[in-house]
């Protein structure tokens, strides 16, 4: 009897084939986490946009003098001030914010939108969007405003007791940032501001003849000019210190070190719109054309327009090389601009603000006449009447002449027979009200 030979079978090619077809299946579920994962941080960065580190941020703008004061040198915090406690003691507060404004704590990863109100502690971060702004408030003595496109850090310092100072900060800028430091208070207040290359010293407060009004720009070659409209400042730079007073200007140049003071540009003078003017309109807003005194020295200027006096609720800010501009797109409501002359990154006083309203009007002028009666025994008759002041006045088609109450008269030829008198008033916008009536003249 045969014994059977025992059934081989190829394992190998099967066995490979199952680690092939696992394989894939791992390649495949590694790119599906990663598609997942860049879908996330795509998802991540739409709905909170990054920035740069806090750390990164101020250690790029921090000079030699901004370093000692954050190492406890120079009245600054030392090691042992920055403490946890020391970073919560609040160095300011956000009190407005307009359009897209952003905020990080020194702590977060990601920016946040930031709320009115928003309390600032040490090395937290503000940033202004395009066509945004926000103000921050140390106390009712010391307001920072920030332009478009800034980036504000907040640094606390110590009490200083040899000056007798309730509080010093130091607040490092990227953009544009206004400050004023009012006088005349109980304590003086110390604001020391960080640009890159340059610290910017302003005291206001107790001791102080007048309140210090400024403006620090940086440039795009990261360039600082800084301006002092009131009181006076000092900027150190490159071993270098120069007081800039009122009315005065200076810029730290590529060499770091700042240019002797020169001389802000003059004001301008507003021309048109008067102040006062109303602009009315129909349909389409008007073309309200803005001009100003032109400045032989300005190299531009910069316009802002607004729907409040505070200049808030900003419709307009832009700088312009002609001393004139024209809007066509502005709605109903009270306006509010001003101007000022830019001598290269130098930007002088605002002018005096200027008022206007436009205004929507769609109803038809007021229109009152004094029509003969229904049968008149004459060929002739004068009429009489009272428009809206400033109105045209039509009678039959033809133009009579008004006073300025809006008085007119019409000597009528009447023919024989019926005759239909037709009077209409157009105001400005073409708005138009219409009288008539029919008479029989019997002569």
């Amino acid at each position: 009897m045969r014994k059977k030979k025992p059934a081989t079978t190829n394992n190998q090619p099967r066995r490979l084939k199952n680690f092939l077809t696992r394989m894939f299946e791992g390649v495949v579920a590694v790119l599906l986490v990663l598609v997942f994962f860049s879908f996330f941080l795509y998802l991540l960065n739409s709905l909170f946009p990054t920035g740069k580190s806090l750390r990164a941020l101020v250690a790029r703008h921090e000079t030699p003098a901004v370093a000692a004061l954050s190492t406890g040198n120079d009245g600054g915090l030392s090691p042992k001030d920055l403490s946890a406690g020391a970073l919560k003691t609040v160095a300011a507060r956000l009190t407005w914010a307009h359009n897209r404004v952003k905020s990080k704590s020194s702590e977060a990863i990601a920016w946040g939108s930031a709320e009115e109100g928003r309390l600032l502690y040490d090395r937290d971060a503000i940033q202004t969007l395009d066509n945004s702004a926000a103000e921050i408030t140390f106390d009712k003595n010391t307001v920072l405003d920030m332009g478009e496109n800034s980036l504000v850090i907040i640094k606390s310092l110590t009490h200083d007791p040899m000056y007798r100072e309730k509080r010093s900060f130091m607040v490092l800028v990227d953009g544009d940032l206004r400050g004023s430091l009012a006088a005349g208070g109980k304590d003086s207040v110390m604001l020391e501001i960080g640009t890159p290359g340059a610290m910017i010293r302003a005291k206001g407060g107790a001791g102080t003849d007048a309140p210090v009004d400024f403006k620090i720009s940086i440039n795009p070659d990261q360039t600082s000019t800084i301006a002092v409209y009131g009181g006076s400042a000092e900027v150190a730079a490159g071993g270098k210190t120069v007081l800039v007073g009122a009315n005065q200007a200076t810029v730290v140049g590529p060499d770091g070190q700042p240019i002797d003071p020169s001389t802000l540009p003059p004001p301008v003078r507003l021309t048109a719109p008067r102040s006062g003017a109303t602009f009315a309109y129909r349909d389409l807003p008007p073309k309200v054309r803005f001009s100003w005194e032109k400045n032989a020295s300005a190299s531009g200027y910069h316009l802002v327009l607004a729907r409040d006096p505070h200049f808030r609720d900003i419709v307009t800010d832009e700088q312009v090389n002609k001393s004139g501009f024209r809007h066509g797109n502005l709605k109903g409501g009270d306006y509010f601009w001003k101007v000022s002359s830019l001598t290269d990154s130098v930007e002088g006083l605002f002018s005096e603000t200027g008022r206007f309203r436009v205004v929507e009007d769609q109803s038809p002028p007021s229109l009152n006449v004094r029509f003969p009666p229904k049968t008149l025994y004459s060929g002739r008759y004068t009429l009489r009447g009272k428009a809206e002041p400033g109105a045209r006045v039509f009678v039959g088609g033809q133009r009579v002449s008004t006073t300025r109450s809006g008085n007119f008269e019409y000597k009528l030829k009447l023919k024989p027979g019926l005759n239909v008198i037709v009077v209409e008033a157009v105001d400005s916008v073409d708005n138009v009200a219409y009288r008539s009536k029919r008479v029989i003249s019997k002569y």
